[in-house]
């Protein structure tokens, strides 16, 4: 056997390994989960969705990030949002997120957290929850941005956020995850609503009568200081 055709019977045979026969790819995974009905690579969902679907940069449930292709992601990826907890962080259901003959290959993985690393937060660059490690992924990846359908509504569920992810990512940008404050119990928010109380006016010691003289004959020096001899261009009264 030669040797080209040698080495590429190698690599099918590692791409079978590689690739289970039940193995469910990323694409056709968020194609159903999301109805966006694109064709072609997960790279190639961007430039696809092209006056079909809408498309931005602010993070939307229902709708899939697109990973660009770089590295030996050579296919590009698509996960699909399923909640967006904060301007730097979502919650993503994805297939066939792990690296290659690793354990989850093939399989569907369900929220996962995404961090937004973007300097101008425009979601370009991200980081993605690696549950081994209980951190989220050293590396950076750079993504296009997100695509949904017009008038599409959020499913409804409300998939709860890992602590650690929500931690971490508060600890590398303090002001993202926004918590929401406890509503107030019904007798603490009535106690709220009530008026305050007036308070009673406190009666001044009593003063003397010599002691009220001089404070009177003291004012009244006064006001006839500021009134026989006014400053020039002064106003009293404004």
């Amino acid at each position: 056997m030669k040797k080209p055709a040698l080495l590429t019977t190698l690599a099918l045979f590692a791409a079978a390994l590689s690739s289970p026969a039940s193995a469910i790819q990323c694409v056709p995974y968020a194609r159903e989960v999301s109805g966006l009905q694109l064709k072609g690579d997960a790279w190639q969902w961007w430039s696809a969705a092209a006056g079909v679907y809408e498309r931005g940069r602010a993070p939307r449930e229902g709708g899939v990030l697109v990973f660009s292709r770089q590295g030996s992601m050579r296919h590009g990826h698509v996960s699909v949002v399923t909640r967006v907890v904060s301007n730097r962080v979502v919650l993503v259901d994805h297939a066939n997120w792990a690296p290659t003959r690793g354990r989850g290959r093939g399989e569907v993985t369900t929220n996962v957290s995404v961090l937004d690393v973007s300097p101008k937060n425009d979601w370009s660059q991200v980081r993605v929850w690696f549950a081994a490690s209980g951190d989220y992924g050293s590396r950076v990846y750079r993504t296009d941005g997100f695509v949904w359908e017009p008038g599409s509504r959020p499913s409804g569920k409300r998939p709860a956020v890992q602590q650690a992810a929500l931690t971490r990512a508060i600890e590398m940008f303090p002001t993202a995850p926004a918590k929401a404050e406890p509503a107030p119990s019904p007798a603490v928010a009535l106690a709220a609503a009530a008026p305050a109380p007036v308070a009673e006016p406190v009666a001044a010691p009593p003063q003397s009568v010599a002691e009220h003289r001089d404070s009177g004959n003291s004012a009244v020096r006064a006001a006839k200081a500021v009134f026989r001899r006014p400053a020039a261009g002064t106003v009293l009264f404004n």
